[in-house]
């Protein structure tokens, strides 16, 4: 298998962080490096961003996206833990969200069309090869939330800012459905039958 730069994304709650560790252990058991990151990355832009979230600081939306922008593209091109070195030295690259999480989160309250205008038609963005969407229902997420974590964060208020999230990734998703390699997986199922069906669309890129 050729080493590939893989996108999982979902909505808070939606089970991408334990997916993510089944999909690099069962990699890493047929012999691929595997490098995990996500986003946003824990360098000063991204550090800024993670306490815009978590304290649900009222930024506006535009600046919102322009900062996710700068921390991705240093997240694509850091010298040394960039997704473009990784790739370069043979990695199978797993992300913890990308783009299409500006698009559909600070698209809830910004021209959607222009936060994807200034990532896609950027030089150095970088295409994924492969983007699986976990699709958890929105009120199943935020019960996980609420069971799981002392507060929520800006994104996770109610489940009506979730469920409009949920339509923005969809409605992206068929936007760039030409362009790009996306699966979508219904994720209301057991941890094994998710993880068979995330396998499945791995192995076919």
């Amino acid at each position: 298998m050729e080493n590939k730069f893989i996108v999982v994304e979902g909505l808070d709650g939606s089970g991408k962080s334990t997916q993510i560790k089944m999909l690099a252990e069962a990699l890493e058991k047929k012999g691929e490096k595997v490098y995990i990151t996500a986003e946003p990355q824990y360098y000063e832009t991204g550090a800024y961003i993670r306490r815009i979230l978590s304290e649900s600081l009222d930024k506006n939306m535009y600046l919102q996206a322009a900062l996710f922008l700068a921390d991705r593209l240093e997240h694509i091109t850091h010298p040394e833990l960039g997704i473009k070195k990784k790739l370069d030295d043979g990695y199978t690259v797993i992300c913890d969200r990308y783009y299409y999480s500006s698009f559909a989160y600070q698209g809830t309250a910004s021209d959607i069309n222009w936060v994807m205008d200034i990532n896609l038609n950027c030089p150095e963005i970088l295409t994924p090869d492969l983007c699986i969407f976990l699709d958890v229902n929105p009120d199943t997420c935020k019960q996980r939330i609420d069971t799981s974590r002392d507060g929520a964060e800006l994104y996770e208020k109610s489940t009506e800012l979730m469920r409009k999230i949920r339509n923005n990734f969809i409605d992206v998703f068929n936007r760039l459905q030409e362009k790009e390699n996306i699966k979508i997986i219904e994720a209301n199922k057991s941890l094994e039958e998710i993880h068979r069906a995330v396998l499945e669309a791995v192995e076919e890129v």
